[in-house]
């Protein structure tokens, strides 16, 4: 899915994403995953777009026990988690997404422009596999 590089169409991707998960019968990561997603749009939107001119692309998928997030933009500049100080405004987006994910990460994006963000929730519990 691809979308205009612009804050008012945050809200387009989470009704994308909470369409997708509601048909995989995820509607238990439904907060978490919206969460996520908003901070990795965001993210995409003001570090990797120069203007509203360029898309954020969003896809969701799951695997037999995972399912996964990834946010494409155009820069080829990988995001770097940083310590916000107590009074900054922003910079504290991907320590609170590596909080509550199971794995995330990113690469520059093959054959494309730009790069790609994802994340990852394992969707099976660990008292499941026992």
């Amino acid at each position: 899915m691809a979308f205009a590089a612009e804050a008012a169409q945050v809200r387009l991707v989470r009704a994308a994403v909470r369409e997708r998960l509601g048909a995989w019968g995820l509607e238990s990561f439904f907060d978490v995953a919206l969460l996520v997603a908003d901070e990795l749009v965001a993210n995409a939107i003001q570090h990797g777009c120069g203007s509203s001119d360029e898309t954020v692309t969003v896809s969701a998928w799951c695997t037999a026990d995972e399912l996964l997030i990834e946010v494409g933009d155009p820069s080829p500049v990988q995001p770097r988690r940083r310590c916000a100080g107590e009074r900054d405004e922003s910079g504290r987006g991907l320590e609170l997404v590596a909080g509550v994910v199971d794995r995330w990460g990113s690469e520059v994006a093959p054959g494309r422009r730009g790069k790609r963000v994802w994340i990852a929730f394992r969707t099976t519990s660990k008292e499941a596999e026992a």
